[in-house]
């Protein structure tokens, strides 16, 4: 709104001169309103009437464009915000752990009014011999409500079991070892004080062997070998005797011909897809994906669902722990609509402690999203969050650093289409100019008279620039009737688009008060600079130059 202001000064300032003039010669706008009635040359009525037409199509063309560039500016912008907060906290690494510190010192200030961690990572979705890539976004299913639109984006299902009950995130190896150490008396329950084991029935088992008796060590010669006489005997079974051994020590255990066949039988069953025992889908995971998405997948609430790294199939010993090809099942819980095709065909949301565990990561995220209670005051927010984390490894963005491409590039689309458009105006604005030379020819004796009488030249120069801003007044106020009427048409009865072209799937038509006021203050800056050069060559007519062929 400020900027529409800023843009309608120069128009301001040209309709305060233009009425100050009129005010110190106010026979000049009666003379000039009589000039524009006048019905003895058709021609010019005819000629008016197109100047007229011209700007009142070249205002609707206008504020049309308008309109839909400020629309697709906030339906993107919607959009994004629907599935992006605000502003995000990232760190430099993987190694982001201490997040819980982070969103209580980020909702310590006033502006926040919501933080929630969240973690990404690039996978594949696969349902039968269907796939896509996707992005999968760990989220916290009760802090997500505070920073996203989700709730409100789901088409079908709901997020209730999103968090399985019970779940956890993983444990770093640091935190087991604390456990253990913690815990470590657990062997005075197993061992006395002097290392034998303890009476109960936790001591109940199996004899231990009796210790033989201690050897002594040999000796070793002068040359530091050992002699091989003085070696302990050591008694190597033989093959028929470990088998024996082996089967004395199975005792009744041991398996006949019969019970090992069947045993065989059993392994081979384990390759029969339809023997794998699998597990019931409602234990698996959920997890939330685009409604586009499941269209191109053929998903609906309650499928089974895989998720499987890029690098499945290859071999893992290729890669690090961390880095393996890994796949995991889910089961499809909601179907949700962020009504932007970016993301209703690439994101899918699953449980935070879930992704955790999946991509190997511990307890640790990608970063923290944080919502504004005023969306605006986002960059000063993340410049002053920044200072408060010290800097270092966290660095900040908000929404419109995160969207910088996308925004700007709708800007100058906004600015050049307006540019191109406002050039019919300028075209409609040659009708004008026409329109007044006309007049000005036919009205040469009456402009000799009032110059004899005593009119001042800028007297005559008002007569003609009155005549113009007229012009410019209906055509005007014709154009704002159409392109307000036809933005009001389309915004009720919407245009649909291709989404995979648009993004979206309707077109957006967004009227208020600055588009109305860019487009009035445009036409008639122009309609006024067009009347400055006939009005001057009127205003600069000799007496003599007009009766002199009367």
């Amino acid at each position: 709104m400020i900027g529409a202001l800023a843009l309608s000064a120069p128009a301001l300032l040209l309709l305060l001169a233009l009425f100050v003039a009129l005010a110190m010669h106010p026979y000049a706008a009666r003379i000039g309103w009589r000039y524009l009635r006048s019905k003895k040359r058709r021609t010019v009525s005819v000629i008016t009437a197109v100047a007229v037409a011209g700007v009142g199509l070249g205002v609707a063309a206008l504020l049309l464009v308008l309109s839909f560039t400020s629309g697709f500016q906030e339906e993107f912008r919607s959009k994004v915000l629907g599935v992006n907060a605000h502003v995000l906290v990232l760190k430099y690494g993987l190694d982001f752990e201490e997040y819980r510190d982070v969103m209580e010192r980020a909702r310590e200030m006033p502006e926040v009014a919501g933080a929630a961690p969240f973690l990404i990572n690039e996978m594949m979705l696969a349902n039968g011999d269907r796939i896509a890539g996707v992005l999968v976004k760990g989220i916290d299913p009760e802090l997500m409500p505070t920073v996203l639109d989700l709730p409100d984006q789901i088409q079908a299902g709901s997020l209730e079991g999103l968090r399985a009950e019970g779940a956890a995130p993983p444990v770093t190896p640091e935190r087991v070892m604390e456990s253990v150490e913690a815990d470590w008396g657990w062997l005075d329950d197993v061992e006395g004080q002097d290392g034998t084991a303890s009476e109960g029935p936790a001591s109940e088992g199996p004899e231990p062997a009796t210790p033989e008796p201690p050897r002594p060590a040999p000796t070793p010669s002068s040359d530091g070998f050992i002699a091989p006489d003085s070696l302990p005997d050591v008694h190597v079974p033989s093959p028929e005797e470990a088998e024996q051994a082996l089967a004395d020590r199975q005792g009744d255990d041991s398996l006949d011909d019969d019970q090992m066949d069947s045993f065989i039988d059993d392994l081979v069953d384990l390759g029969d897809p339809d023997a794998v025992t699998i597990v019931p889908t409602s234990e698996l995971a959920g997890i939330v994906v685009g409604i586009t998405l499941a269209t191109n997948l053929g998903l609906d609430v309650g499928d089974r669902v895989n998720v499987i790294s890029p690098l499945a199939g290859l071999d893992a010993s290729m890669f690090g722990h961390d880095n393996a090809p890994r796949s995991r099942e889910f089961r499809v819980i909601a179907i949700f609509s962020a009504g932007f095709q970016e993301y209703d065909t690439r994101l899918v949301y699953v449980d935070l402690f879930e992704a955790q565990h999946f991509f190997q990561h511990g307890d640790s995220v990608t970063g923290v999203e944080i919502a504004l209670h005023d969306l605006d005051t986002a960059p000063t927010v993340s410049r002053r969050l920044e200072r408060v984390l010290g800097g270092g490894p966290y660095h900040t963005m908000d929404w419109q650093e995160l969207n910088h491409n996308l925004f700007t590039a709708l800007e100058i689309q906004k600015v050049m289409l307006s540019l191109v458009i406002a050039s019919i105006i300028f075209v409609a604005a040659f009708n004008v100019v026409a329109t007044l030379i006309m007049i000005v020819l036919e009205k040469k004796r009456e402009i000799a008279i009032l110059k004899a009488m005593g009119a001042k030249s800028v007297g005559i120069l008002l007569i003609f620039i009155v005549q113009g801003l007229v012009i410019g007044l209906v055509g005007t106020a014709v154009g704002l009737l159409l392109g307000g009427g036809a933005c009001w048409y389309l915004e009720a009865f919407q245009f649909s688009l291709d989404p995979h072209v648009y993004l979206i799937d309707h077109l957006p038509v967004r009227t208020s008060a600055a588009e109305y006021i860019v487009t009035i203050s445009t036409a008639i800056v122009i309609c006024i600079i067009a009347t400055v050069i006939p009005s001057y060559w009127a205003a600069r007519l000799r007496p003599a130059d007009g009766v002199r062929h009367e």
